[in-house]
């Protein structure tokens, strides 16, 4: 009996045994859950506070980098070394298992010229330069960790994922003209009889103060209660649409708030109300909706000037591209514009010549071209990725090719030729040595430029202005500074174009660049899209660029008989008039009563021909020009039978600031 109870008490101390033991295994793996779950949460989380804070410093120095909007150019190696550094101190479980990718201004993977992601980065990346367009880091990590108590199960590893992208994207509304011309009449004047269209807000800057003492503002005019500047005007038939808000000066003259219209308006809009008393946006119209919102009715010839809305409320503004936060004037050896790995210094290359051959498209490298350079047939404008084929440049990513022309430039296809040009800023200089462009004398067939000329018009002897002037001859009886014997200055008249001004004749339009061609002939040009240069979100930026030390302007389809299609995206910068225009001459062309002003520099002129026609003045221009993005000038003129398309783009307007068109 005794022997028996003593196995069944044995047996029930096995069982207990068994339970025990299997508890103590579940509590292990509770524990071991607990535990090492706890401690694997805490690692993945330092993991990503770590890709975190390393996409963020990895990001900040792309901001300021030369390859996406700042001046510094840090290498994929420093890049990895911040990110290694910020890995350390924030989750040591990672070390170098971690990968970074470029993004671009909208947070987008940048893709190399095949269209596929650029290749990742790591902490073993040597001294290699970003790609273009890089504005931002993505950072994966892959952190491991041995467990406390997992081990016992057989599991010796822990192993998690973290990842974070940082890269920054700006917006703003849509803007086509930012005219910077602070004292004259006329800022923005549609003439001709081609179409004026720009699909943006435009800020005239103008507030036309400071006449000579003996002379009142030109057209100022008194009306209920504002006084009307003439700072937006249309003559010669010719029709301006504004499919957004003109933003005008806040400013007073004689006292009373100003209205950037011409006094012939007065009787549509008096008494002023809603969009037009300074209240913008209230319905506005796209271009597919039809006309703009307002088309009030000039009472003076049969000139149209429609708009969205009018704010005159802005304040005087200046040049946003001389402000301290704007990029280096890109012209000049010490600007540091050489493509990277160039001879290993990435200093520009100098092209004393251009040589053209008839039938092959001319391919222009980035560079300084100390000469003035006339370019005609089929040519292409090269970015940094030219040079690939020359043997000078290690690699082949697609970074921003500048162009300066110290000379001038005067890209001139001939009928049926295409001019071409991705990626590129073309900077200028000194206005173009050409009869009538510039005062000078012909010897021998071969021109040289003795001056500036003063923006007035060289033309053929009695050229008739328009009707609407009074017929009268447009040029004077003296040459144009003896350019050529058939060339002769147009006639200038005083502050209120009703008397001829003897002491200031025509000397030239004083264009550094000139764009133009024969029937059938394009050019096509685009800012760059990375770098300093670049526009908003990787939009294209700059892409002309005139030295604002040195007066000269801009000539699209500006000579006789020019017919180019031009279309250029990006921003067109010419804000060369000195001092604002403070002491501009207060003096005008197209006869009595026609009213084009001219300036030695800062002037974007469209077009060739103020109303005449081809049988009483040289061919007036034909074609058109497309702007797809902003125009930053001091004053902006059309004339000719040119269409003129501006189609604004969104850019970032800055807290405490007025203005931010790059990066």
């Amino acid at each position: 009996m005794t022997r028996f109870a003593r196995r069944g008490q044995d047996t029930e101390s096995g069982v207990v045994l068994v339970i025990f033991a299997i508890t103590m295994v579940v509590l292990l793996g509770l524990i071991a859950i607990a535990i090492d779950g706890s401690y694997g949460f805490v690692q993945n989380r330092r993991a990503q506070n770590a890709a975190d804070f390393a996409a963020f410093a990895a990001a900040e120095q792309l901001t300021n980098s030369t390859y996406c909007n700042g001046t510094t150019t840090p290498s994929t190696h420093d890049l990895a070394l911040i990110v290694q550094q910020l890995v350390d101190d924030n989750g040591s479980g990672i070390g170098s298992a971690w990968t970074a990718q470029f993004l671009n201004g909208k947070g987008q993977p940048v893709l190399d010229a095949n269209g596929q992601p650029v290749a990742d980065f790591t902490a073993s990346s040597g001294p290699t330069t970003p790609p273009p367009g890089a504005c931002g880091v993505s950072v994966d990590a892959t952190p491991k960790w041995t467990p406390f108590f997992a081990g016992i199960f057989g599991i010796h590893q822990f192993g998690g994922f973290a990842s974070a992208k940082v890269s920054t994207t700006a917006q703003g509304k849509p803007i086509g003209i930012v005219a910077l011309n602070e004292y004259g009449p006329h800022e923005i004047l549609g003439g001709g009889t081609g179409t004026f269209i720009v699909e943006g807000d435009i800020f005239a800057n103008t507030n036309v103060s400071n006449p000579p003492a003996t002379e009142t503002e030109p057209w100022t005019e008194f009306a209920g209660p504002y006084q009307w500047d003439d700072a937006i005007d249309a003559k010669t038939d010719s029709n301006l649409y504004v499919y957004g808000t003109i933003n005008t000066n806040d400013g007073l003259y004689n006292g009373y708030p100003l209205w950037p219209l011409d006094h012939c308006f007065i009787n549509q809009v008096a008494p002023l109300a809603g969009a037009e008393a300074g209240t913008p946006g209230s319905g506005p119209t796209a271009p597919s909706q039809g006309l703009p919102t307002e088309q009030p009715p000039c009472g003076v010839g049969t000139v149209t000037v429609d708009y969205n809305a009018i704010d005159n409320s802005f304040p005087q503004m200046t040049d946003p591209l001389q402000a301290s936060t704007a990029p280096a004037s890109p012209l000049g050896p010490s600007a540091g514009i050489g493509c990277p790995g160039l001879y290993n210094t990435g200093l520009p290359v100098t092209y004393d010549t251009v040589t053209q051959v008839p039938g092959v498209t001319t391919e222009l490298l980035p560079g300084i071209y100390p000469n003035p350079v006339e370019l005609t047939g089929n040519v292409n404008f090269q970015d940094c990725s030219g040079y690939a084929t020359e043997g000078l440049y290690p690699g082949e990513q697609a970074y921003p090719g500048v162009y300066t022309f110290e000379g001038g430039l005067w890209i001139n296809p001939d009928p049926g030729d295409q001019v071409t040009g991705l990626n590129v800023i073309i900077g200028t200089q000194s206005p173009y040595p050409l009869a009538g462009n510039v005062p000078g004398s012909l010897s021998g067939g071969t021109f040289t430029a003795t001056g500036a000329g003063n923006g007035a018009p060289c033309l053929p002897s009695n050229t008739q202005s328009s009707a609407a002037s009074g017929g009268e001859s447009e040029t004077s009886s003296t040459a144009c500074s003896g350019t050529n014997s058939s060339l002769y200055g147009v006639t200038a008249y005083d502050d209120k174009a009703t008397a001829v001004d003897p002491n200031i004749v025509g000397t030239g339009d004083n264009l550094s660049l000139m764009i133009g061609g024969g029937a059938g002939s394009s050019v096509n040009l685009s800012g760059p899209t990375s770098g300093p240069y670049a526009g908003t979100d990787g939009s294209p930026g700059i892409v002309f660029y005139q030295d604002p030390g040195t007066p000269a302007n801009y000539g699209f389809d500006a000579q006789t008989g020019d017919a180019a299609t031009i279309t250029l995206t990006g921003v067109v910068y010419n804000a060369s008039l000195a001092a604002y225009g403070l002491n501009s001459p207060r003096d005008y062309w197209d006869g009595n009563l026609g009213g084009i002003p001219f300036y030695d520099g800062g002037t974007l002129q469209t077009g060739f021909g103020a109303g005449w026609t081809s049988s009483n003045g040289p061919t007036p221009s034909t074609g058109s020009v497309t702007l797809n993005g902003t125009a930053i000038v001091d004053d902006f003129n059309t004339d000719g039978n040119t269409g003129i398309t501006i189609v604004g783009q969104p850019y970032k307007l800055p807290g405490g600031g007025l203005l931010s068109l790059i990066g």
